[in-house]
């Protein structure tokens, strides 16, 4: 076949163009519109796809009933083996809540009993899934590049069944990209001895999202640069820990915190960018040591959160500061509590260059800037708008008593003269 051209009818579809209608497809796949659909267009569709080993290493699943889970039984290997033996792999498995029965008789095989399900099957068909794609004794897992897993249900593993999520216990050195939704522990009756590790060796790891995570252990988070923490624990030794402690070189961190109690280190020696939501910190992140911060991110919803990060040890060195309100704040609420934390936060940024914020911040922190907001450099001011097109805006003669409906108007004649 011409490598640079596919004969469809009467005419020539270029390579490129066929390719991106694969990728395409790929992208919007479904289990009962999936990519081997385009096998059967015609032969010329059929050699190009196949040819192309790539197109078959990319899995996204969205976890279903009995027969939605025998279609990929039986379609995983088949890929697989389409895939060639060195190309990366790239798995997505998501659940939507509640869309399965407790009980589903198709894992009723001996390897499954003494399982105990809460709420959903979703987990049994994730790991025989899993299982298809880590091959013998995990084999396969050395070509994972990135893993998703995002699963409603939680599982609690009994004496017998450890092998249920023997997958998710194998090195995977070339995963770059972990992003885990999991409820997934040992019942008290497995030995230690035959409890394994999770996700034990990641060298490469680059970037980690945990959210609603509890497991029996942290992932390998030693070589990940970005970390995202959305609620969760691990059980290490039994003792429920929540907290991020390995992770000497993670670059940007972002936090979701409720309130409840959460540790860290006493330095994170690379950490550039620090991302905080919630209503509440509360877990002492004034005491840790981050020389090399340069841009502090802050969604809050209680002003205790502005009032807290102005106590960081190193919030002088921060050069960007960006502020959004979440949720949306009436003009009939007291700004007063607000307006205090923000002007004690900015007020401590000795060397901020630029400040960016959503209409309703951007609205107290003009009215009074002169008085609280000294930088040592020329300040640089964003208006980030809800659409994300982000303007600036020149500040240099803002009166103090500009209110906050006129930001927009402020906003757009800046656009218009730049």
């Amino acid at each position: 076949m011409n490598s640079n051209h596919v004969l469809i009818g009467n005419g020539r579809l270029p390579y490129e163009v066929l390719i991106q209608v694969f990728d395409y497809y790929l992208e919007h796949e479904t289990a009962l519109y999936p990519i081997e659909t385009l096998l059967l267009v015609c032969k010329a569709w059929s050699e190009a796809a196949s040819g192309r080993p790539s197109l078959w290493a990319t899995y996204r699943i969205k976890v279903g009933d009995e027969t939605i889970t025998k279609l990929w039984v039986h379609r995983l290997p088949l890929r697989l083996r389409q895939s060639g033996s060195h190309i990366p792999l790239y798995i997505d498995i998501t659940s939507p809540p509640n869309n399965l029965p407790d009980n589903d008789s198709w894992f009723s095989s001996p390897i499954f009993t003494g399982a105990v399900i809460i709420r959903n099957a979703d987990y049994l068909h994730t790991l025989k899934l899993l299982e298809i794609l880590a091959g013998k004794d995990g084999r396969l897992c050395s070509r994972w590049k990135s893993l998703r897993l995002l699963l409603a249900s939680a599982l609690r593993i009994e004496d017998g069944a450890e092998e249920l999520i023997y997958p998710l216990t194998y090195p995977m050195p070339a995963l770059q990209s972990l992003h885990l939704t999991l409820r997934c522990r040992y019942s008290g009756s497995v030995p230690l001895n035959k409890r394994r590790v999770l996700f034990p060796e990641l060298p490469s790891l680059e970037s980690i999202t945990l959210s609603t995570f509890h497991m029996e252990n942290y992932p390998d988070m030693s070589h990940a640069r970005r970390i995202t923490f959305h609620r969760g624990y691990a059980l290490e030794g039994g003792i429920r820990r929540r907290g991020l402690f390995n992770a000497p070189n993670v670059e940007i961190l972002s936090i979701f915190h409720d309130g409840f109690g959460f540790n860290l280190p006493d330095v994170y020696p690379t950490l550039r960018k620090l991302i905080l939501t919630g209503p509440k910190l509360g877990f002492g992140l004034e005491t840790v040591s981050m020389p090399c911060l340069e841009e502090l991110i802050i969604q809050y919803s209680k002003h205790m959160v502005l009032e807290e990060a102005a106590n960081l040890q190193d919030i002088g060195r921060i050069h960007t500061i960006h502020l959004t309100a979440a949720p949306p704040i009436q003009p009939t609420h007291d700004r007063r509590p607000e307006s205090r934390a923000i002007g004690a936060l900015l007020g401590v940024c000795q060397d901020l260059r630029t400040l960016k914020a959503d209409e309703y911040v951007l609205s107290l922190i003009l009215k009074d800037w002169k008085h609280y907001l000294q930088p040592t450099s020329p300040l640089r001011v964003v208006f980030a708008k809800n659409s994300g097109e982000d303007r600036e805006i020149d500040i240099g003669d803002v009166s103090p008593t500009l209110e906050w409906n006129r930001i927009v108007e402020l906003a757009n004649a800046s656009q218009d003269g730049s």
